[in-house]
């Protein structure tokens, strides 16, 4: 991966170049945005444009075949350390920021950030996942963050900033990444051989929201089948409670059982929510769709006789407003399943206006 090929994120890398030239950059950033929309790569490519021999680390540019360019792609390099939550772990580990009971301080990010680097130039540390940094693991990096080595850079990647301790985010320069607009998302669909044509390409990207993570779960059949039940059942009146509730908790089940994914899936939910009673409120002012007929579940024409079309401006409106409401509060360690209960019981009290 490099800069040319990079899809995406254009204000961000301006920002970074500009820093770099002026020789300004800080010490750490935290890098927040939705899931899979690239924001780890993006570090990885600061890290090899401050890496590559090849180039000044001002040029902000990578060659693509120094021996440091090929070590970042092989995940090898010796002064760029990732991490990230292991799969059979909630959270990220002690161990990966201070080693175990046995090694610690003697081991683990917090002990490799400060080794000499062996290039000469900096140790580059990217730690992913640090939405389930635990108080005491918190608590760890804060030491480094606070006083971090000469030279060091860290890059801390999450989804939200309401997610991470204040103590962090004060020591952090915050970097917003946004979802990628459909075209990006369409052109990284069929690099990534998810769709064959350019069609079918923006159709999938209009479903996902910005995330190519999410792009590449909509191809499960699974997932497309749940995305149509929602649709239908929000656009169902009177809307069925109990079976809607039952719907999204059992979707959010299966695809784990805690943690940053079912967070995510939720937060998808909810778009679709958005989505739909934006759609119906454009029909209901005669303005022409900003999405096509993948929002619905069958096509344009039998989705313009919807329940929702019949619904006013304003209670679509205060429906936006609500779901987007709940759709922040997914980051605010509100439980899930409590969150969907309280949403499906307000929108099924709204609909029925």
């Amino acid at each position: 991966m490099d800069w040319e090929t990079f899809v995406g994120h254009h204000r961000q890398r301006g920002w970074f170049a500009n820093a770099v030239r002026q020789q300004r950059l800080a010490s750490t950033f935290l890098m927040v945005g939705p899931s899979g929309i690239g924001k780890r790569t993006f570090a990885r490519l600061v890290a090899k444009s401050l890496l590559c021999t090849n180039y000044q680390p001002t040029e902000f540019a990578t060659c693509g075949t120094c021996e440091a360019c090929v070590q970042i792609e092989a995940g090898t390099h010796p002064d760029l350390i990732e991490i990230k939550r292991e799969k059979d772990k909630s959270n990220l580990s002690m161990e990966q920021l201070v080693g175990s009971d046995e090694t610690r301080m003697r081991e683990g990010l917090c002990y490799e950030i400060r080794m000499r680097p062996y290039s000469g130039r900096r140790k580059i540390a990217i730690v992913d996942d640090v939405d389930t940094l635990a108080v005491e693991g918190a608590n760890s990096l804060l030491k480094t963050l606070e006083e971090p080595p000469p030279g060091a850079l860290i890059f801390l990647i999450g989804t939200s900033e309401q997610r991470q301790l204040r103590t962090i985010r004060s020591r952090s320069q915050i970097v917003r990444f946004a979802p990628l607009a459909n075209d990006e998302l369409a052109l990284l669909i069929q690099r990534h051989g998810l769709a064959d044509k350019s069609a079918e390409a923006l159709r999938l990207a209009q479903q996902s929201h910005g995330s190519l993570l999410l792009a590449s779960q909509m191809r499960d059949e699974a997932m497309r089948e749940f995305r149509e039940l929602l649709v239908e059942s929000l656009d169902s009146k009177p809307i069925d409670f109990p079976r809607l509730s039952k719907t999204i908790t059992a979707h959010l089940d299966s695809i784990a059982s805690e943690g940053q994914a079912r967070r995510d899936q939720l937060k998808w939910v909810l778009d679709i929510a958005i989505d739909l009673y934006r759609e119906s409120m454009r029909h209901g002012l005669g303005v022409p769709s900003a999405l096509d007929a993948a929002i619905h579940p069958s096509s344009a024409e039998n989705a313009a006789s919807g329940t929702l079309q019949r619904l006013s401006p304003e209670t679509l409106s205060s429906l936006i407003q609500r779901t987007q409401q709940a759709r922040e509060q997914v980051d605010r360690n509100v439980s899930p399943a409590a969150l969907v209960e309280a949403w499906v019981t307000e929108v099924t009290g709204m609909s029925r206006a």
